[in-house]
């Protein structure tokens, strides 16, 4: 019903328990089979969506961060991809979304960077128990 904006069956009047249902699918015996392209129930959304004319309210370079003012499709903490439009050609020195991250090191991966704990690693006091096990067992069937 939601997917193709279906009105639905009646709610009295005989109908039971099949108020949400989509009714009739196709005719008789002839042609004895559903049409391709019946709008039928299935999967709704997860579609790769173009929204065209958004606005770019703001750019912050340090955070690789780009405001953007209006509907966004998609659920929430997904990936948004944003291009250029194509539809005619940019006026000169316009910088693209690519040209807002300085040729270095992206500042999102200096942040991880940042985050990241140097991991130390300790010596070893038993030379037996740092050896892989197989190695171990060798050793204690020759002696």
């Amino acid at each position: 019903m939601k997917r193709h904006n279906f009105a639905g069956l009646e709610a009295t009047h005989g109908v039971s328990i099949s108020h949400r249902s989509h009714g009739s699918t196709g005719q008789c015996q002839d042609p004895g089979k559903v049409f391709k392209g019946k709008k039928m129930a299935g999967h709704m959304g997860d579609q790769r969506t173009t929204i065209q004319n958004l606005q770019i309210v703001s750019t912050d370079p340090k955070r690789g961060l780009i405001l953007v003012s209006g509907g966004v499709p998609g659920s929430e903490n997904g990936y948004v991809l944003i291009k250029d439009s194509v539809k005619k050609s940019p006026p000169e020195g316009l910088p693209t979304p690519a040209a807002l991250i300085s040729s270095g090191s992206a500042p999102v991966e200096q942040a991880a960077a940042e985050e990241t704990p140097s991991e130390e690693t300790a010596p070893v006091e038993n030379a037996d128990a740092a050896a892989p096990a197989g190695e171990a067992d060798a050793d204690n069937k020759d002696a």
